[in-house]
């Protein structure tokens, strides 16, 4: 059954959607395999590559491989969101850090280089249908000059390689300093992340997708965890869901004081 994540969603439109399980790609092909035999066949399947909408989910082994092969089998459309990893994790995004490579793409956030910005891609097969006009794609802020611009500046002159060893050397700092924490002081929980996205995920077992997300995450301490951050000047995005994203600003001093403050609120529940 799928859930609409807030009032305001027609059912109608809900029902135009089945979710599948995360890093489950057997159920994925039942379920196509079912629609088909209803004479429904899906027209796509959109997914992160990596959830991030509930902290940070990365792929298990081999599973968007097997996504990539049933789609292409039962000719149906991949479609990767990458509004939350496109250029955040590699400067090709999911589909570059996990090398398997979908029809089309979405892209935002990182993108504008702080300003409102929104892109997507694909293959000539799937563009080809904006081309020769049987799919109208106009919109009032459509290649905005003032985003444009600072979206080539973001991607020319802030997003060098140089930078994404940066990241990601920011990221294995923070991850494995919040690790050595939790282990420390026998927290329930653990940290994940990739690129310069990462979070700490207050949970007994590991979350694999939405239902153990709901089932499993301590929301409490998650709250906790936030307002104890922000009282101390660290700035952690609120939200149970949410993840960190470094910037090409931060240095090991700003990664060191996010796990400082961890420490101390570990130190506090456990002392």
């Amino acid at each position: 059954m799928l859930l609409p994540y807030g009032a305001g969603i027609p059912k109608a439109v809900a029902e135009l959607t089945v979710p599948v399980p995360f890093t489950d790609a057997e159920a994925m092909e039942r379920r196509i395999e079912r629609l088909e035999g209803e004479g429904r066949k899906p027209a796509c399947v959109i997914m992160e590559a990596a959830m991030m909408n509930l902290g940070v989910v990365l792929p298990q082994e081999g599973y968007l491989e097997q996504v990539r092969e049933i789609t292409a089998r039962h000719g149906i459309i991949l479609i990767f969101d990458e509004v939350k990893t496109g250029l955040a994790i590699a400067a090709g995004g999911a589909t570059e850090r996990f090398g398997v490579k979908p029809d089309m793409v979405t892209l935002a956030k990182t993108l504008g280089g702080g300003l409102p910005s929104g892109a997507i891609g694909g293959s000539e097969q799937v563009m080809s249908v904006v081309e020769d006009g049987s799919v109208y794609q106009v919109g009032t802020y459509n290649g905005n000059p003032l985003t444009m611009a600072a979206a080539r500046a973001s991607l020319e002159r802030v997003l060098t390689p140089d930078a994404y060893t940066h990241l990601d050397m920011l990221n294995d700092r923070i991850l494995s300093g919040c690790e050595e924490v939790i282990s420390r002081h026998r927290l329930p929980g653990y940290a994940v992340g990739i690129g310069s996205k990462g979070c700490v995920t207050f949970s007994t077992t590991p979350i694999v997708d939405y239902e153990t997300f709901k089932a499993s995450q301590d929301a409490e301490l998650a709250d906790l965890a936030w307002l104890f951050n922000m009282n101390r000047g660290i700035f952690m995005t609120p939200g149970r869901e949410e993840e960190w994203t470094l910037s090409v600003t931060h240095d090991e001093e700003a990664v060191d004081a996010y796990v400082a403050v961890f420490d101390e609120m570990a130190r506090e529940l456990t002392e």
